[in-house]
């Protein structure tokens, strides 16, 4: 942080190349986070500009402390002891707070508002001096902002409480003697080792066995993070959650399995994931039962996952792949631009091509997709090597993974190349992978598992057109008038892309294949549970995911009937069929949905009633052979 000759971070092809096929070394990892470094002190000194005057600008009883006495106290540090002052950087949420802040002051309606006082965000500069002068033992005596009479130290943890008021000021002290908090409730003495509880102390949970170099490495992290108040991707600051020694544990086993999972099987992502993640942030949500878990990163906190607890370790295994491979782009973006900057302000989804992208159900714009196929491929080159390591349930759970993925990423790299929004760099990026993926199509898969994967792979993609892609509103009508009067279906036009976020619900096919491949009694069990209740829904997705033809006829039958608007029965139904007995009008209702959509809207409002989707699918059917 002192005055230095300027080094530049300069990304090759090879390397680029290197990236994208999954085959980064460690020195390209740390190219990496070693921007994102860069990029953090970029964004303190940008804000150093603006904190005192901001400051001055603030009402706040007693004034806020300078940014310059804060700067000042981080550069002793830095001349001290720079591992101290590189343990309070690393953390995060620092990268969180001072770029949302960095907006704020600048006036930017972009992110999430701030429900902190702008005294108490500027005050956390302070903060950030104090943790580092705290490791460091430099003497010093700051004020820093308190939330709850809770006092944040970056990358160590949370002291407190030490005031009743939702937000006041604390003074943090160190000296020889060590370091207190002191507020209007009294003072709390923090322990000599950080990570060390202690009466009023809340540290981050240290994960030593999984740090970079082992117990004792000089790296700081990993670390589960439930206290710091920059932690939330959509909220903050966040209160810290109540301690609870017996879920930590149960993070802390999943993780460390799950680590030594991919020491063994994929040692490339598993340092991948050593070098570049060093916060894990628990979501309270509940296990997830051999479905899909909840897990993000963010482009405000490099090196920050935030995840709901995964099934077992193989299913976190694959979570942390699928989230390293998020943090390696996002700094990666930070050095090369892959997708082209979209000329409008409002972004890159107004204005610009949303594509589909078969992992999700919403549009998504070119940013978005190249983020998902970067992350799926690390995803299914991971169960591509699983498989070879794994028998019985696993061995299926796994075939079935990686089945859905290559095709998935068959149809996703095909779209981005074909799209204009890629820079030349994105091309080379992207094309790598398309040739990665390309490879894989001529692996052999189980027969079951292959079955439930093109299944699955199809209905998302025909349920996907069915909700966000349209005909024009003057055609289906033209259509309409040529059904009534029992004419031959006229050609059908290109559809046009209207995304639908209200006509989005919760997949069920692809948890009910993964409960049948990884634990199929249990499958069985709730099977059985779904015919007595009723719901055809469930009974119908039950029925396919079996291979029960019969059972799934009937079941999508009563869900048409429930509700005869809805396509998901529609096309649930077709691919329930045998190969062999599907017409034109099937494989239409799979590939243009959407016509059969609008055609039957066009058919309501002139009151010409609402026929069979199959009979007008098979009527258009006829018109696309």
């Amino acid at each position: 942080m002192t005055a230095r000759k300027l080094d530049v971070h300069r990304l090759s092809h090879a390397t680029l190349r290197s990236i994208a096929a999954g085959g980064a070394s460690e020195a390209d990892l740390r190219l990496l986070r070693s921007a994102q470094r860069s990029q953090l002190l970029l964004v303190l000194r940008a804000l150093l500009d603006h904190v005192d005057e901001a400051a001055r600008r603030t009402r706040h009883h007693g004034g806020v402390p300078s940014g310059q006495t804060a700067w000042r106290l981080l550069c002793a540090v830095e001349e001290r002891a720079p591992d101290a002052l590189e343990t309070a950087l690393a953390d995060p949420t620092v990268m969180a707070w001072a770029l949302r802040l960095l907006r704020r002051l600048g006036g930017s309606v972009a992110g999430i508002p701030s429900a902190a006082p702008l005294w108490a965000d500027l005050g956390q500069f302070q903060a950030l001096a104090a943790a580092a002068a705290l490791r460091a033992g430099v003497p010093c005596v700051l004020r820093v902002p308190a939330n709850r009479g809770m006092v944040w130290l970056p990358g160590a943890g949370m002291v407190g409480p030490v005031a009743r008021r939702r937000w006041s000021e604390a003074e943090i002290r160190v000296d020889l003697e060590g370091a207190v908090a002191h507020g209007e409730l009294g003072h709390v003495l923090l322990p000599r080792r950080l990570s060390a509880s202690a009466p009023g102390w809340r540290p981050l949970r240290m994960l030593r066995d999984l740090a970079p170099g082992g117990d004792g490495a000089m790296e700081p992290g990993p670390w589960l993070d439930m206290v710091s108040p920059y932690r939330d991707f959509t909220r903050y600051p966040r209160f810290p959650d109540r301690p609870d020694d017996g879920r930590l544990c149960v993070w802390e086993t999943r993780l460390a399995a799950a680590y030594a999972l991919l020491d063994r099987e994929s040692p490339v992502e598993a340092a991948a994931l050593r070098v570049l993640v060093r916060a894990f942030v628990p979501r309270p949500l509940r296990r997830a039962e051999g479905g899909q878990v909840a897990s993000a990163s963010s482009l405000d906190a490099f090196g920050m996952v935030t995840l709901s607890l995964p099934h077992d370790e193989t299913q976190t295994a694959a979570v942390l792949v699928h989230e390293t491979r998020h943090q390696q782009l996002n700094a990666l973006l930070s050095l090369v631009e892959l997708v082209r900057t979209p000329e409008n302000p409002g972004g890159e989804s107004r204005g610009r091509r949303l594509y589909y992208a078969p992992w999700r159900s919403d549009p998504r714009p070119a940013r978005g997709l190249l983020h998902g196929v970067f992350a799926f491929a690390g995803v299914g080159r991971f169960w591509r090597t699983h498989r070879r390591h794994v028998t019985g349930a696993e061995s299926g759970r796994a075939d079935f993974e990686f089945a859905v993925l290559r095709e998935q990423l068959r149809e996703a790299v095909a779209e981005l190349l074909t799209g204009e929004e890629l820079t030349e760099q994105g091309r080379l990026f992207v094309g790598e992978i398309a040739h990665l993926v390309a490879m894989w199509q001529d692996d052999e898969v189980t027969a079951g598992p292959a079955a439930l994967a093109r299944h699955y792979c199809a209905l998302r993609r025909a349920v996907w057109r069915a909700r966000h892609l349209e005909i024009p509103a003057p055609v289906a009508d033209r259509f309409a008038t040529a059904w009534a009067a029992r004419t031959t279906a006229p050609a059908l036009p290109p559809s046009t892309l209207r995304p639908r976020p209200d006509l989005i619900r919760l997949d069920t096919f692809g948890p009910l294949a993964r409960s049948r491949l990884s634990a199929p009694d249990v499958f069985t069990r709730r099977r059985r549970r779904a015919s007595r209740a009723g719901e055809p829904v469930l009974r119908a997705g039950y029925a396919a995911v079996a291979g029960d033809a019969e059972q799934a006829a009937l079941g999508y039958a009563e869900w048409t009937a429930q509700d005869p608007w809805d396509p998901e029965a529609w096309i649930g139904a077709v691919l329930a069929l045998p190969d062999s007995t599907r017409g034109a009008g099937a494989a239409l209702l799979l590939d243009r949905p959407e016509a059969v959509v609008g055609v039957l809207r066009a058919l309501a409002a002139a009151g010409g009633g609402h026929p069979a989707p199959a009979d007008l699918a098979q009527w258009l059917g006829g018109s696309s052979a």
